[in-house]
Order: C-alpha cells, then structure tokens, then sequence
C-alpha cells in the first residue's frame, strides 16, 4: 500500500504542476498539571449529512487523547488530472472524509475493550478538475453551515468514485478538496504548566496564540515562536487586556489568517481556517493555545504521499491545546457535588455549569475522578461517564444551536433533561424532585401543534420529566409519542434533507428509541406497545412512525432478526 503512490509517482513522471496544500487542527486538553486528558472523542459541529464516517458504536471510545479535526487538502493545477493520495493516523484512526475514499483502514471491531487507535490510514483515488470549466455539482449546505468556508478558495475540484455501492457505475462524488477527521492517542509537544509554556519538539513552533476566554469577553497574546529550553513565561494574557467577544473574534481571526499565510496558505486558505474555528476557538470559554506544529511533526504525525508528486506541499497544521486551570478544575468538582444537593438552586447551578462545557464534559468529569480527594465526588463523577448525558455523541448545547449561535433553550426543557441525568446517576430523590417540577412547568406552557417542528422538544421534555421522576410506563408511552412523531413530521423530513439525519438510517441508533424500548421493557409494556405498532400498521402500512416504534420494541425483545426486517422496510436491505 505504502509503495503505490511512489510508483505511481515515478510511472506518471515529475513534471506535474500540482500545487497542493492542507490545514487543519489537532486536538487535545490537558490538566492544570500538564496531563493529557482521556475522553476526547465528542463532536462540537454536526458535519453535513453527506460525510462518510464509521460507525457511531465505533467512535463511542472515551480513551481518545487527541483529535485530528477538519484537516483538508486542496489542489492547484491548470490541467485535468489524476491523483493518489494517502494520509496515514499511526497512532489513530481516521473516523470521517469526504469524498469517498478508495481504501479506509483498519476496520475496526469492539469486543467490550475499546480498540487501540494505530495505523490508520485513508487512500483517495482522484480526478482533479481546474475551476471555470465542467465544474461538478456540489452537495448542498445548510444555511450557516461552516463547512462552508472551506470552499470559498480558488481550489481545484477533486471528484471520486464511491465504490463502496457497486454496481458498474458507481456514483461520483465531488467537493473543493479532501477532507478527514480521526481519533488518536499521544500528546502534543506544547504544554502549559500554569502561566508558562513549555515546547518539547527539535523544531520551533510558530505563530503561537494563548487565547483566554471569559463571559463575554476575550484576550489573546502572540508569541512569534517557543523553541525548545526556553519556556516562555507568564503566557497567559490578563483579564485587564480583555475586548468585548465580537472585536476580540475580529482582532483575532485577521492576525491569525495573517499567521497562516505567512507559513505558506493563500490569503483565502487561510481565511477560511480561522473562520471555520472563529466560534470554537474565539467565543468559547476557557484558556487555549494555537500554534503552528512544525512539518516534520506533522509528517511523522500525519504521513501524506501524493501521486504525481506535487511541485509544492504545504501543511499548516494548527496544535489546539485546551488548558484546564485550578480554578477550573474546583469548579468542575464543586458542580459534580452540587448534583447531589438537597437544595435545588445548586443542583441546577451544578448542572448549568456542567452544560456549559459541551463536548469536554466528558474530560472534565474524568480529571475529577482522578483527582479529587472526597470520595462521594468520585463515586458519582464515576456515576456520571456511565450516563447518557456524557457519553453522548451529540455536545451538551448540541440540541440548542443555531446558525447565528447558541440559543437559550426552556428552563422547563433543561430540567427535565437535569431529571434524567439525577436518575442515570442512582439520585433518585433528587431526579424525583427535578422531575415533578418540570411536569409542573411544562403544565403551563402552551403545548405546540403536532405540526410544527418546535412540538420535538415538549414531547422530549415531557418524556424525560416523566422518567424522572420514576413513572416508567408514562415515560415509555411518552418516549413512544415522540418516535412516531419523528416518523411523520414533514419538518423533520424537510431539515434533514440537508441538516441532521438525512435519511431513516439515522434513527437506528436515536437515543429517544432506545429510551422508548428499554422503559417499555422496565414497565412490562414491551408486548402491548408491539402489539399498539403491529395494529397501526395493518391500518396504515406507510405509517413510518409505527414501524420505527416496532424496530426499537422487537430489538429489546431480543427479536434481532425481525427488527432488522423492520428496519429493511424503512431504509432498505
């Protein structure tokens, strides 16, 4: 596999006016003691429907360390040509690209023990195609979707074969560039130890930026570079240095795009990398690094062979290093502990700030495990990584996103999900109390027409409110009202063509369907909740949100093979 490229390289000749170049981040946090972090496996932005990924029971692997995120490869010629490229994970696995790949390895099969992340590697075979002239189409994006800014470039088109349908004629599929995104193991060579920063690789790293983050306002400080015994102190920016977030962001986005082009992007490649991350980078709370990881780093990090060889490779790979601080790792212990109050205003204070930290609150609860000294904070941050609510592939203000930015969701709404997280965490009278006062809240809202997309977040409210409190018949009746609800709302069908699930395929895996099932199961409903979807169907046999319900409900049973019949009629063999 690896000698491909090189003879084809030498086969297809050296002359080629390829002009290749790449961006992307590397992920990883660590503890206010330099630690690297487990559980770095959450996604903070959905990717369009369209992306190819592995399966999500093999992305579900909380001893993930470091995450390639959004790395993509464009290319510049002034002739149509064909490519080989190969990008190699030694210590990972690549989860998602687009287009299709030719070959993806290694396949990955868990038996209980999360894999070990090694020898990853993606292989495209490629038609590269000159701007202006047979352009092909491009799937379409939803309105504020930052995969966006990734094509507003002067690239190449790059157009594959997705090979992985059969048939003779396989479908094409086309983008302005490559792109991959993986899950490793290992650290990256910058570490903050308190306000200082400590550089271990030979090489430099560049273009380095300590961004901190709090409410709504933000500072940064540039280091032009941190080189090897010699940290660089007092690395931090102070609070008194902080703007207002939008003339922070601003400030920001240009001086890094100004970084980037100087270690070898186009103006517009570089646009579009600080763009992409504007929001996670630049309005997230928290202190961070961003540097510029040397290429032979990178190389050894993300082996890349392209054929025919290109007259130019560039690769600006951005190190993104997520900093937890005292103050922060006392905050994550005393919100952990104030799940367990008996005082509701600091059981949702707890919660609230446990939200707050989206796709790391899994790392988050981990390093309080590991490090706190009371052991009921440890036994129910332990509690916690077994919940939904962490494991979660989806961020915690996933459900409350927008294009233009977060949203405020239903203090109702909230609650409810508080319920369900206090009774996933064996807090039984706590959840109890949360619950009831969800019901009683959400009594007094005025409850959507079944028509209108809005009606999926009552319905989820009250489901989860119900579980809370203990009622499971009523949670399993209401989690069953929200399945069928999903099978037939047109809104659904009309966001996911382009947003979100883009198919029934999606829903094999729904949260709200195996909630559905299991609490049927727990009631002792699961026959008559079969036999309520069986009947719908012989009245209706389009009825989609019945047959959904019957796919959960015959799995739970054990009926493997007649759920994966149910599931053949919705979304094919």
């Amino acid at each position: 596999m690896k000698t491909l490229p090189l003879l084809l390289a030498f086969l297809l000749g050296s002359d080629s006016d390829l002009v290749v170049h790449e961006w992307g981040t590397l992920l990883t946090m660590q503890g206010s003691d330099g630690v690297v972090l487990d559980g770095m496996y959450h996604e903070e932005h959905a990717l369009p429907p369209f992306v190819h990924a592995r399966g999500r029971d093999q992305l579900r692997l909380p001893n993930m360390q470091m995450k390639g995120e959004t790395p993509v490869i464009y290319f510049y010629t002034g002739t149509r040509q064909h490519v080989w490229v190969t990008v190699g994970f030694p210590r990972g696995f690549w989860t998602q690209w687009y287009p299709q790949a030719r070959v993806v390895r290694p396949q990955l099969v868990q038996h209980g023990t999360p894999p070990e992340p090694r020898d990853g590697s993606l292989q495209w075979e490629a038609e590269v195609l000159p701007p202006g002239r047979d352009e092909p189409a491009l799937p379409p994006l939803a309105a504020g979707s930052l995969w966006r800014h990734a094509r507003e470039v002067d690239a190449a088109f790059v157009k594959t074969l997705d090979r992985t349908r059969g048939g003779d004629a396989p479908p094409e599929e086309a983008e302005r560039f490559l792109f991959y995104r993986g899950l490793g193991r290992g650290a990256l060579p910058m570490r903050l130890e308190g306000d200082t920063l400590v550089w271990d690789a030979p090489e430099p790293a560049r273009a380095v930026f300590v961004l901190r983050v709090e409410g709504d306002r933000g500072a940064f400080r540039h280091v032009p570079q941190v080189e090897r015994g010699k940290p660089e102190r007092a690395a931090v920016p102070a609070l008194a240095d902080a703007r207002p977030l939008p003339e922070f962001a601003e400030r920001l986005a240009g001086e890094l795009a100004a970084r980037f082009t100087e270690c070898g992007l186009y103006a517009k490649e570089a646009r579009a990398l600080a763009e992409t991350w504007r929001e996670s980078w630049f309005q997230t709370e928290g202190v961070r690094v961003l540097f510029v990881l040397p290429r032979p780093w990178v190389d050894a990090a993300m082996p890349m062979q392209i054929a025919p060889e290109p007259k130019e490779l560039v690769r600006v790979i951005v190190g993104r290093l997520e900093a937890l601080t005292p103050e922060r790792e006392r905050a994550a212990a005393a919100a952990v502990a104030d799940l367990a109050a008996p005082d509701a205003t600091r059981r949702e204070r707890g919660f609230d700030w446990l939200r707050a930290q989206g796709r790391y609150v899994e790392p988050v609860v981990r390093r309080v495990v590991a490090t706190t000294g009371d052991p009921a904070v440890r036994a129910l941050g332990r509690r916690l990584l077994l919940t939904d609510f962490v494991t979660d592939l989806r961020s915690a203000l996933g459900a409350a996103a927008a294009p233009g930015g977060p949203l405020r969701e239903e203090p109702a709404h909230v609650r409810a999900q508080l319920a369900v997280l206090l009774r996933e965490s064996g807090l039984d009278a706590e959840a109890r109390a949360e619950g009831k006062r969800a019901l009683e809240e959400l009594a007094r809202l005025p409850e959507p027409p079944l028509d209108q997309d809005a009606a999926r977040h009552h319905l989820r409210a009250r489901a989860r409110a119900l579980e809370g409190t203990g009622d499971e018949r009523g949670a399993a009746e209401a989690y069953g009202r929200l399945v069928r609800w999903a099978g037939r709302s047109p809104q659904c069908g009309a966001c996911h063509a382009i947003q979100g699930p883009r198919d029934l395929a999606w829903f094999r895996d729904w949260w709200a369907g195996r909630r559905y099932s299991r609490l049927a199961a727990g009631a002792g409903r699961l026959d008559a909740e079969i036999a309520a979807s069986e009947e719908a169907l012989r009245r209706d046999g389009k009825d989609v949100g019945a047959r959904l319900a019957l796919a959960y409900l015959l799995e739970a049973r054990g009926g493997a093979s007649a759920a994966a019949a149910e599931w053949a009629r919705l979304v094919g063999p």
